[in-house]
């Protein structure tokens, strides 16, 4: 570890990070950031990957109120599942919810396409294409950790209910992966792109093109395998479920196989060297180089026997790490960034939302796939990197911007927006990367 992150520094940092949590908590769950920032509510992607994060702090350190904010969490989420359908604000049968604001929702409302809020004065919006699979993950993790029935018994419905959305409305276009769009047909406002990196600019080329719909981004096809493969396990044990488990198998396999023929980055002798950012509705590759790729190692499949896998094969990995670790891509004073240095759209600015500036989530979600595929050298270079900017902020931040090495700066958008400092998934990471 480097001498800069001395001990105190580190334990203000956990201390830090474990007061957020608590915090950010309330009776529903946890909020993705502090109520006075931007996105002081639910979010299904951001509950999911602090769920687990948190289930991890959980296993290696038992901590009671951890796992009562995560049986929370998880229990509001399945009364928030969609229902039915309603195209304004992607509703959709047993989708999980991305965004849940019953109030302070003026600037999403107050544009010249404002989004919708229901009849009850509540706004729910769907749009997001990963809560569904990062949850039914979640949901099996938190009952795998406890070994909760009463729990269990209670999210079946909702599990079934999500790993069937997956396999209908997810799969747009019947191809076995998983795709979003903004339906033209929509009047109100809605999340132009729908996975992680939810910025316009991210998928936007350097002639200002948008790809078309629908579109299937690269670490949304691994989770969603990863989700399939974990409860095709499970439901393989019961008698009466047995059929439902092959339908969710046969879905992972094809997937699987898509993934393997589509998104693969090949070099001109035809090696496998990383993969795409995505595919567009043409079934074409966006080829930027993004940190995304490196969450197939995050997803890796455990089974109950102890073997693992993942959605590529292990002989692949090398490649993809070392591609990740290459000088632009990896600061060893800021971890992975979002977008290489050499794509063309990226952007050194402050004003890169996910166009090359650093999330301590993406890096924590890496973190733990090189540590699950043998990758201990790169792993402790990535968690020196990632808590070093960390301790310079002193709180669970956002993202930043390394404009040279060792200097950060904040995120601020053009319009003057400024990146939340009291992060959940971030505070999360934290307790992980120390506990």
């Amino acid at each position: 570890m480097s001498e800069s992150l001395n001990p105190e520094q580190l334990q203000f940092l956990y201390n830090s990070a474990y007061d957020s949590i608590l915090e950010l908590a309330d009776e529903q769950g946890i909020a993705a950031s502090s109520r006075q920032e931007a996105y002081g509510c639910l979010f299904g992607r951001d509950s999911a990957i602090s769920i687990l994060k948190l289930l991890e702090v959980y296993r290696k350190k038992p901590d009671t109120k951890l796992l009562e904010i995560c049986q929370r969490t998880l229990l509001t989420h399945t009364l928030l599942q969609g229902k039915r359908y309603t195209i304004e604000s992607g509703e959709e049968p047993g989708k999980f919810i991305h965004e849940f604001r019953q109030s302070n929702y003026e600037r999403l409302i107050n544009r010249p396409k404002p989004w919708y809020v229901y009849p009850d004065k509540i706004l729910r919006n769907y749009d997001s294409v990963d809560a569904t699979p990062l949850l039914l993950i979640a949901y099996h993790r938190y009952w795998q950790i406890t070994q909760d029935n009463d729990f269990l018994l209670r999210v079946l419905p909702s599990v079934e209910a999500g790993l069937k959305w997956l396999m209908t409305d997810g799969d747009k276009d019947h191809d076995y992966f998983i795709e979003y769009e903004l339906p033209t047909e929509r009047k109100f406002g809605g999340l132009v792109v729908q996975s992680w990196t939810d910025s316009h600019a991210c998928l936007t080329s350097v002639e200002g093109v948008f790809p078309a719909y629908p579109i299937a981004a690269v670490e949304v096809q691994a989770i969603a395998w990863l989700a399939l493969k974990t409860w095709a396990e499970f439901f393989r044990d019961r008698v009466d479920r047995k059929r439902f488990a092959t339908r969710l198998e046969h879905f992972a396999d094809n997937l699987k196989l898509g993934f393997n023929q589509r998104f693969i980055l090949r070099d001109a002798s035809g090696k496998p060297i990383y993969a795409h950012q995505a595919l567009d509705g043409h079934k074409q590759p966006i080829s930027t180089i993004t940190g995304n790729p490196l969450l197939c190692l995050w997803a890796t499949f455990r089974s109950a026997h102890g073997n693992q896998e993942a959605i590529i094969e292990s002989e692949m990995m090398n490649a993809w790490v070392e591609r990740a670790f290459s000088e632009d891509m990896f600061d060893r004073h800021a971890g992975v960034r979002t977008m290489s240095q050499l794509s063309p759209t990226f952007d050194p600015s402050n004003h890169s939302y996910h166009n090359g500036s650093f999330w301590p989530v993406l890096n924590s979600m890496i973190y733990e796939g090189l540590v699950r595929w043998g990758f201990q050298a790169q792993a402790s270079a990535l968690r020196t990197a990632s808590l070093l900017p960390l301790t310079h902020f002193r709180c669970p931040i956002e993202l930043y911007c390394s404009v040279e090495a060792g200097k950060y700066t904040e995120y601020i958008s053009v319009t003057g927006k400024k990146g939340c400092r009291q992060q959940a998934w971030t505070a999360a990471a934290i307790l992980d990367w120390l506990s």
